[in-house]
């Protein structure tokens, strides 16, 4: 399985690793005792799965910075689960800077037996990435009789063959030995009873390193046995097992993990990258007639920056070649455009000269994307695994960070990946580390709009249409870019909406659209949902139905069973409004059942239902705030998600309503007489509409002409109805007139 150095230097866009020799042929001197006084002496932890005896790393610097690094590594296996994940080591590395020489490798069987790797269990491999082009490789190797009660050890040699900066020396490493779960399921860091990391380095050396007191590690510095040589050596002692899981922070705060190096500042860094960057700032007569072409249709700042971001989505694809260059150094703007294609650095490089030459300022910036977590970067190094374009704030143009990487990515492709990352502009002026803007909760969004529109005999249709930003436009919108059966996929990805529907249709709009936003529209289908005629018709909606689609809220861990921190960041907001159809005038809308709104540390919900007369519209939003929630909180934020999802359902149900029938039929009566306006008068005065009661019997009145009965009738009524509205001398004139014409009160 895949073994990982803490904090190790990206192999993406600057990768920092090893080569390969060969087993070693001279016995090396092992940084530990024999194995089998090891073994004797260890006292194993019978409901451990695995334990690291012995992390021990040695380092040796000369004169030049140039390094030697020993590693030895001893576990214990106690579990079937462990003999898998320790059964085959894998070591990434960048052979352009680095040659590895694996000293030894052994393993005590639990009867007692030593028995070493066979060569034939030994192979280096080029790892099959889809467009990329590297000098990374890996070193496999897999010990015979890896089993319960076996102890394994190796021993290792890195030894620098070219400086990534001359005349500096980094590096970060880990007193825990990470190792990749069998069938690629995570990673595994067990307990590791002795953990060292020294480094011999010259006196005139001084060695920049992190804290990791909080962590229990010792720091010691003395003379070394060499003559002008200093030993610095960290330690530490029964360093627990580290248990990953979901929506821990980002921040390697979980492990100790060494950063040292020479470097005292960022701006060295920075100088180094520009010295890198400037020389390949160039174009030829082929860029520098795109330029003309941009000059003459994009008159704004905010075209031209536009127009570079769509000629590199167009004309530029993103390929890593860069075989026996170190993964450091990009290739000439001009020869990036020619290609075609390039990685992150090179389209950088690309997009810098071009907005360069059409007046813009910008610089190339190097970031630690989310991949790399949250690195403590309170030690200078090479610590960067991407590459975008700054343009600060200018005329015509807010401060902006544009990544064109991203296949048909929304303008200016600022993803999740890179968030709240700590940034790099490559500028010889630059003196610190920036981090890059997170996105508030609003802009990170899916909204949903259901509209119930069709009644047929027994069946129900409904249209829906979403809209996305931020990271769920990215993942969607990636989603049908990439997905082979894409029509399938989302098809059942968003019958989640209802599971008692089907989708007749589906189709989206922008897929491709580098300046609106990816959305997503279909029809939904529900047979045999209404008895019709004068059957309820009941609709329902839960907020948890927007939930289930667009979060995994409802995988959290149980309290008993969380071991870290919790993070929920970004924020983001979900939202829906729902339109329920009136069957007909004769059914009238009845909420049964209402959402409940949320406000606390976690969430904010906000539901409204309004009867529209056509149709009931429900109204939700629920905003996830941007948490950091400490594991002695959990188990309040858990009760909280628990009653998030438990939220109560809409429940809208369209009754009969004999009131309403009535007043259906009296509007349907053709014939509007003095007879219809009474009969209207007291259908409004029973069901307490005072108002449109008077302005019937006013009208009844008005129709009666010389007809003496209804006349008389529709006196007494208009009576009646300005009692109601509180008109009591005209009421009272009104009842007389109709006893006078005959009308019996």
């Amino acid at each position: 399985m895949s073994v990982y150095r803490f904090l190790a230097l990206p192999l993406g866009l600057l990768c920092l690793g090893l080569g390969l020799q060969a087993l070693a042929n001279t016995a090396p001197q092992r940084l530990a005792e024999p194995l089998p006084a090891l073994a004797k002496a260890f006292k194993p932890d019978a409901g451990a799965g695995a334990e690291v005896i012995v992390r021990r790393t040695h380092i040796q610097l000369d004169e030049a910075l140039m390094g030697t690094s020993h590693s030895y590594v001893a576990v214990y296996i106690n579990s079937d689960e462990a003999a898998r994940d320790y059964s085959q080591i894998s070591v990434s590395f960048n052979s352009f800077y680095e040659d590895i020489t694996l000293e030894f490798a052994n393993v005590r069987t639990p009867d007692g037996k030593i028995d070493s790797i066979k060569a034939d269990a030994t192979q280096i491999q080029s790892p099959n990435d889809e467009n990329f082009y590297h000098d990374r490789k890996e070193l496999l190797f897999s010990l015979p009789n890896v089993r319960k009660g076996s102890i394994i050890e190796f021993q290792y040699r890195y030894t620098d063959t070219r400086k990534i900066i001359d005349g500096q020396w980094f590096d970060s490493f880990g007193f825990h030995w990470w190792e990749g779960r069998a069938a690629g399921q995570g990673s595994r860091a067990d307990t590791v009873h002795t953990a060292e990391i020294s480094i011999s380095a010259p006196e005139s050396v001084q060695l920049v390193f992190n804290d990791l007191g909080r962590f229990g590690i010792r720091h010691q510095v003395r003379a070394d046995q060499r003559p002008g040589y200093r030993l610095w050596r960290w330690s530490g002692n029964q360093l627990a097992a580290v248990d990953l899981q979901s929506g821990m922070p980002r921040e390697h705060s979980y492990t100790p993990g060494l950063r040292v190096g020479t470097i005292a500042d960022w701006h060295t860094i920075a100088r180094w990258a520009d010295q890198l960057v400037e020389p390949h700032l160039v174009t030829d007569s082929k860029l520098d007639k795109v330029i003309a072409d941009i000059r003459k249709t994009a008159k704004t700042p905010a075209d031209k920056v536009k127009a570079v971001y769509q000629l590199l989505q167009d004309k530029v694809r993103y390929v890593f070649a860069h075989v026996g260059r170190g993964g450091y150094e990009p290739h000439d703007a001009h020869e990036v455009f020619t290609n075609g294609y390039g990685d992150c650095k090179d389209q950088s490089v690309l997009a810098v000269t071009l907005l360069r030459q059409l007046g813009i300022q910008a610089n190339t910036a190097l970031i630690a994307t989310r991949s790399m977590g949250l690195p403590d970067m309170s030690v200078p190094a090479v610590t960067f695994d991407h590459m975008i374009v700054h343009i600060p704030a200018q005329p015509g143009l807010t401060d902006m960070w544009m990544d064109t990487t991203g296949d048909s990515t929304l303008f200016p492709g600022f993803s999740l990946g890179i968030e709240g990352q700590p940034a790099l502009v490559v500028d010889e002026q630059t003196r610190a580390i920036t981090t890059l803007p997170l996105r508030p909760a609003s802009e990170h969004y899916a909204r949903l709009n259901l509209v119930f529109d069709k009644l047929e005999g027994q069946r129900v249709e409904a249209r829906f249409h979403v809209e996305l930003g931020g990271m769920f436009e990215d993942r969607l919108r990636s989603l049908w870019q990439l997905t082979p059966e894409r029509d399938k996929y989302f098809r059942e990805l968003f019958s989640h909406i209802y599971s008692s529907a089907d989708i007749s249709e589906l189709s989206t709009r922008h897929a491709d659209s580098l300046w609106q936003g990816f959305e997503i529209q279909g029809r939904l289908v529900f047979e045999q949902a209404w008895g019709g005629g004068d059957a309820p018709l009941n609709y329902g909606f839960n907020l948890t139905q927007l939930i289930y689609l667009f979060s995994d809220l409802r995988n959290l861990h149980k309290p008993a069973d969380r071991k870290q921190p919790y993070v929920n960041e970004p924020g983001y907001s979900l939202q829906a409004q729902i339109d329920f159809l009136r069957p007909d005038q004769t059914h009238q809308a009845r909420v049964k059942s209402q959402g409940q709104n949320i406000d606390n540390a976690y969430y904010q919900v906000n539901q409204s239902g309004t009867d529209k007369g056509t149709h009931y519209q429900v109204e939700q939003s629920l905003t996830l705030k941007p948490v950091r929630v400490a594991l002695a909180d959990y188990a309040d934020f858990y009760h909280k998600t628990q009653e998030l999802l438990g939220n109560r359902d809409w429940t809208i149900s369209y009754q009969l309503d004999t009131a309403a029938t009535e007043l259906h039929t009296l509007q349907q009566t053709g014939n509007k007489d003095s007879g219809h306006y009474i009969a209207l008068a007291k259908h409004h005065m029973k069901q307490g509409q005072y108002r449109e009661a008077l302005d019937a019997a006013e009208r009844a009145v008005k129709q009666a002409g010389g007809q003496k009965n209804h006349q008389a009738e529709a006196y007494y009524v208009l009576g009646l109805a300005q009692g109601y509205n509180n008109r009591l001398e005209e009421s009272d004139a009104a009842f007389k007139k109709a006893e006078a014409m005959g009308f019996s009160l």
